[in-house]
């Protein structure tokens, strides 16, 4: 078995490493189907023959310890010299069971289930039961086809959980958002955005230019049907202004108006169910955001008490994205180079070459950590705009024709390379200006006062 280090990350070379030098008549394999509440195992040696029928298991105490005796048992009688444990990566179900082997001693290998389903199709099995399934998980272990069992611990999964509970809340917030849109169009369409023509062009005007404004919301939740407008009127609507700090401009008070003026809805009393639901999602909405907000803080800090504050230092890497990259890499004692980490994102570009003609790069590969490969392309989508440091990269990028999706990714790889080394030599962002001031370039990303 070789080593793939180089070309093919860290997957798919931990087992050869560890297998190196073995008499393979005395290895053990021990694979584990894995559910949400009765886990299966077999054991068998290194050529298949099965030492240990299939047999199930609880994740208890009862249970893993049922499991390890059985271990132990097939290494006496085999008088094994080494036992590698593979066990798919279901949910997060797999994971006490990880913890629980390594802490009593075993080689324990992840496997993707996408692995042990292309092992079903090269085996031509379509059946799928828990005893085949055991027999595909230990196929590819051998094929070393699993990464080494890593799991986050720390900091760096207290950072997980909460960026990406933050990452859920978001979700649901951008569903609660089109559900408002949707239902105040029917209430009121032009307060989104009216129509003019112009020149025999018809262009759209819109009223607030962010339509999530503190102006835009006390308005939806308080007058949100257009006769409420025209009862407002100029002045009433300068005076809610002052009043609540809305800060609404005399020519947005004019759109306001005009499109109210002109709008077509239907009358308040006929509107009801309409304007009740809007309600219920206005409040859905800010208990979202306030959710929010709750987790931001928590994030910044547990964050701030990192190494991973370096991150900050680059200009355009803002606090989350800064967390989500720092939990999602882990911990970088297992990684040799930043190679390996585009890999664990998935960001790395396939290459397509066959025969003597010159390659291309395809497509990136998405094999990998979905949330770290979000990561990288939201880093590199504002360091485009906002790190002088890194714009000639866009901009050689861009002459070349590259299309926008494609800057981001290479741009968010670039950044990853920077991440590697800054946290390898914990050494800040590398910038050119003489003016530029570290710690003025982290403060301004945090709410919480930063400590010397």
């Amino acid at each position: 078995m070789r080593l793939l280090n180089n070309k093919q990350g860290l997957r798919r070379s931990q087992f050869a490493k560890e297998l190196k030098g073995a008499d393979l008549e005395k290895v053990l394999l021990v694979p584990i189907d894995v559910s949400k509440t009765l886990q299966k195992s077999m054991i068998l040696n290194y050529f298949g023959e099965v030492i240990e029928s299939p047999f199930s298991f609880m994740v208890n105490r009862t249970g893993m310890k049922l499991l390890i005796e059985k271990i132990e048992n097939a290494r006496n009688t085999l008088q094994a010299d080494r036992v590698f444990v593979g066990i798919e990566a279901t949910g997060h179900y797999y994971e006490d069971i990880v913890r629980i082997l390594i802490d009593a001693g075993y080689s324990v290998h992840i496997i993707n289930p996408v692995s042990t389903h292309e092992e079903r199709k090269q085996h031509l099995t379509y059946t799928k039961t828990d005893d085949i399934d055991l027999y595909l998980i230990a196929e590819a272990l051998i094929g070393c086809k699993a990464t080494n069992a890593k799991l986050s611990k720390g900091v760096y999964k207290q950072l997980q959980n909460l960026t990406r509970a933050r990452r859920s809340e978001i979700n649901k917030r951008s569903r609660i958002k089109v559900e408002i849109r949707t239902i105040h169009d029917q209430i009121w369409r032009e307060y989104q955005g009216f129509s003019i023509l112009e020149n025999n062009k018809v262009k759209t005007r819109k009223i607030f230019s962010d339509f999530w404004g503190k102006a835009s919301l006390y308005l939806l939740n308080h007058f949100p049907h257009a006769s409420q407008i025209l009862e407002l009127g100029e002045l009433g609507l300068h005076r809610l202004s002052k009043e609540h700090n809305l800060k609404i401009r005399k020519s947005t008070i004019d759109k306001l108006l005009y499109a109210a003026s002109e709008s077509v809805s239907k009358p308040r009393e006929q509107l009801s169910s309409e304007l009740f639901l809007l309600k219920q999602k206005l409040k859905d909405y800010e208990r979202h955001t306030q959710t929010i907000k709750s987790y931001e803080l928590e994030i910044e800090r547990i964050f701030v008490e990192t190494d991973g504050l370096l991150l900050l230092t680059a200009p355009g890497i803002g606090l989350i994205t800064a967390a989500e990259i720092y939990c999602e890499m882990g911990d970088l004692s297992q990684f040799t180079s930043a190679s390996q980490l585009i890999k664990k994102a998935g960001t790395n570009p396939v290459i397509k070459q066959s025969g003597p003609e010159e390659g291309y790069y395809g497509r990136i590969s998405k094999q990998g950590n979905a949330n770290l490969r979000r990561a990288i392309y939201n880093a590199g989508r504002t360091l485009s705009v906002h790190n002088e440091v890194l714009k000639p990269f866009y901009t050689r990028l861009k002459e070349k024709g590259k299309s926008a999706g494609k800057i981001y990714i290479a741009m968010g790889n670039k950044f990853i390379k920077i991440a590697f080394a800054m946290l390898k030599n914990q050494k800040p962002f590398e910038c050119n200006d003489p003016s530029f001031n570290y710690k003025q370039e982290i403060s301004k990303k945090l709410t919480l006062p930063l400590s010397a």
